[in-house]
């Protein structure tokens, strides 16, 4: 009697399910981890080819700084200095027109000589702390872009203060200081195009009425900027610190 061994059969069709119900699996997260890979990838790209092109360390604190100097800067015009940008005459405290309008100009100078000297600080500061640097050509864009409305609108004050229409400069500071941050936002954060819409619009609002013009001057130059240097610090730098 011959004797045969008979071996186990294979079961393919057993270890084909188990294979497909595991690559079945395997085939149904993939598309999920494959979206967020994607995202991440196109997120990192995004601020990749923003970063030669955008100056992205601006500091919210220094939009607070902004706010302290406008206000103390608003208390002096108004309070000490009597300005009042509606009438042609004007009751100085230095009983002096001449020497009160130079003070005027000087003060307006020195508010966004420290407001700007405060933004480069701060800028540098968060540049270094993140590994960048401050002085780029992206930055120089950036001031160039900022600088030129700005500058042009501080020339056109001192012309018509020159030719008798002071009460022009409240607004026309507003203007063009909003004009210049809508420039500028090509080259930095997108949200300062936001900021420089709202000076503008603060600013052709205050020509309505003059007599108030330079509580304008305060809201827009002190509040709003109080209140754009905590968004972006909450925004942006909060989770940083």
């Amino acid at each position: 009697m011959n004797n045969k061994s008979h071996s186990a059969p294979n079961t393919p069709g057993k270890d084909s399910v188990s294979n497909t119900s595991m690559g079945g699996d395997s085939d149904l997260e993939s598309p999920k981890q494959h979206k967020e890979e994607s995202l991440a990838q196109l997120e990192m790209i995004k601020l990749i080819m923003e970063r030669p092109t955008r100056f992205l360390h601006l500091s919210g604190l220094a939009g607070i700084l902004a706010c302290i100097f406008a206000l103390i800067s608003s208390y002096i015009v108004i309070v000490q200095f009597g300005f009042q940008p509606d009438k042609a005459d004007y009751s100085y405290f230095f009983y002096d027109a001449a020497v009160t309008e130079w003070g005027i100009i000087l003060l307006a100078l020195v508010t966004v000589l420290l407001a700007m000297s405060g933004s480069v600080y701060l800028s540098t500061r968060k540049a270094k702390k993140h590994g960048g640097k401050f002085w780029t050509s992206t930055t120089r864009n950036l001031l160039r872009y900022f600088l030129i409305p700005l500058l042009t609108g501080g020339l056109l004050i001192l012309l018509l203060w020159e030719q008798g229409y002071i009460g022009l400069a409240t607004p026309l500071s507003l203007i063009f200081y909003g004009l210049a941050l809508i420039h500028a936002s090509h080259f930095s954060l997108s949200d300062i195009q936001y900021l420089g819409y709202i000076q503008l619009s603060v600013g052709l609002a205050s020509v309505l009425v003059m007599d108030l013009s330079m509580y304008f001057w305060a809201f827009g130059f002190g509040l709003v900027h109080l209140c754009y240097g905590g968004y972006i610090y909450l925004r942006y730098e909060k989770e940083t610190l």
